[in-house]
């Protein structure tokens, strides 16, 4: 599906990272723009109220009753300090004594706000704009302090300080960040983009890798990464999840395959016997003969549907174990009076040997327990020639019960081992279904052991017979609630 510009991850990762560092850069440059012009501003202040001290402390020089005195004082400490700022001495009436040489008889602003906290005898600052001063309109930061004696007003010192230094570097800076700002913007988002594109390129990679993967083609792997992040691991983890397609793929094909295998065989004997019947039987005995033979035909069907039925059914979790305290010594005993019966037919000796003391007692499911022994049972007796023996074997180790089937039989070579409780998977093909085996007996048999919680190992020699060897925790499995299980 094609991914719009807009909507391509690139995009926005270059989007929001210029984005990002837009205003971190933009905050920056405010916080800085205003700090800068606080602490200059900050810095006349200080100056304005140093000034405004020093002459406080000659205050009977400038507030005498002589104005030429009053002047030359002023002048003469202003020429000693050489500040640089313009000073008026204003009286106890706020009219005008003197004025400092550099401002050219001309008088400081004093608005009423001004006027009226020196009445209260505070200080006020503010920014003014002088006009014609020095043939120039100044701004200037201004600074009316008033001189207080024995809690009365008895003049008013204003001092100002042009603006101009300080308002010149504030503006410099302002150009400076605007002009550096679009540029440093710019850059960004370039580094942004480059950034963005190398880091989706694996994506890229494996995305088109994995747009090539069909079920046709489920051994093609993505491509590794080298780096070892957060992608890297996203590789390995869908590699591992096509290898579990794969093997899932190939377990239904084989199944498939298998069960359309053994479904076809009995319909393939039910119709040929049926053709053969129709066209040659003549006599009531001849049809009967027929009917009996479909009949064994269409219960090993019935086997092998109810066992997919339960392989299915397993496969959507939908079986569930009951799991309730059971005696598992009561139930391998009636397993052992069923197996004599089982043996009878074919001269076989079955034997129970307890190697306990008491009453083992454990949780699980007690039909799905039936089910698994009563399966291994019969199979042993199944592939045991006649005069053999079956040995049933209780035990306990340690918290788990241990079950051993061990029969006499014809045994199974050892390459077969690792297959045996696949699904369908028969040693000898020819003799099982002679037999009337299905194929799903074990993986049904290792289904039930694994929900409980337990394991299931075989030995076997040819010729001398096999031991299945089954351990169940005697808690039974974790989650000792109903539950519903798959078989794998």
């Amino acid at each position: 599906m094609p991914i719009s510009p807009l909507q391509s991850i690139r995009v926005r990762l270059t989007f929001w990272y210029a984005m990002t560092l837009a205003v971190i850069l933009a905050v920056s440059a405010l916080f800085s723009y205003h700090y800068f012009s606080h602490s200059l501003r900050k810095d006349i202040d200080n100056q304005l109220y140093v000034i405004a001290e020093t002459l406080e402390n000659s205050k009977g020089q400038l507030l005498a009753d002589q104005p030429e005195q009053n002047c030359n004082a002023l002048t003469d400490i202003a020429h000693r300090h050489n500040w640089g700022a313009y000073i008026m001495v204003r009286g106890k009436n706020l009219e005008t004594l003197c004025t400092s040489d550099n401002l050219l008889d001309q008088e400081l602003p004093f608005g009423p706000v001004a006027r009226q906290q020196a009445r209260w005898l505070h200080a006020h600052i503010e920014n003014e704009q002088v006009h014609g001063l020095l043939d120039k309109n100044l701004s200037i930061r201004l600074l009316s302090y008033p001189i207080i004696i024995d809690s009365r007003l008895h003049g008013v010192l204003q001092i100002g300080k042009t603006l101009g230094t300080m308002q010149q570097a504030v503006e410099e800076l302002r150009v400076i960040y605007l002009v550096v700002g679009p540029f440093a913007i710019f850059w960004l988002c370039l580094g942004c983009w480059v950034l963005a594109d190398r880091s989706l390129s694996p994506v890229i990679e494996v995305t088109e890798a994995a747009q090539q993967i069909t079920a046709d083609n489920l051994g093609c792997r993505l491509p590794s990464v080298t780096r070892r992040d957060e992608l890297a691991q996203m590789v390995h983890v869908l590699n591992q999840m096509l290898d579990r397609l794969e093997a899932s793929f190939r377990r239904i094909r084989q199944f498939s395959g298998d069960a359309s295998h053994e479904l076809r065989t009995p319909l393939t004997i039910l119709r040929g016997e049926t053709e053969v019947t129709l066209r040659w039987a003549k006599t009531p005995e001849e049809f009967r003969d027929m009917l009996h033979s479909n009949m064994e035909e269409i219960d090993r069907m019935e086997r092998i549907i109810e066992s997919l039925l339960t392989l299915a059914k397993s496969e959507a979790g939908e079986l569930t174990l009951e799991i309730k305290s059971l005696s598992l010594s009561d139930l391998v005993q009636e397993l052992y009076l069923q197996g004599r019966i089982l043996g009878e037919t074919k001269s076989i000796s079955v034997d129970l040997d307890l190697k306990v003391d008491q009453e083992i007692r454990i949780m699980g499911d007690e039909l799905r327990l039936r089910q698994l022994f009563l399966n291994l049972i019969s199979n042993g007796i199944k592939y045991t020639q006649d005069g053999g023996s079956l040995t049933i074997t209780l035990a306990k180790e340690q918290n788990m019960a241990v079950i051993k089937i061990s029969d006499t039989g014809i045994g199974i070579a050892e390459q077969h081992l690792p297959h045996i409780f696949d699904r369908f998977y028969r040693v000898d093909k020819a003799r099982n279904r002679m037999d009337g085996g299905t194929g799903l007996g074990l993986a049904i048999v290792k289904w039930i052991v694994e929900t409980h919680g337990g394991s299931i190992q075989v030995t076997s020699t040819p010729n001398l017979g096999s031991t299945f060897t089954v351990r169940l925790p005697i808690e039974g499995p974790a989650d000792k609630t109903p539950k519903s299980t798959q078989l794998r």
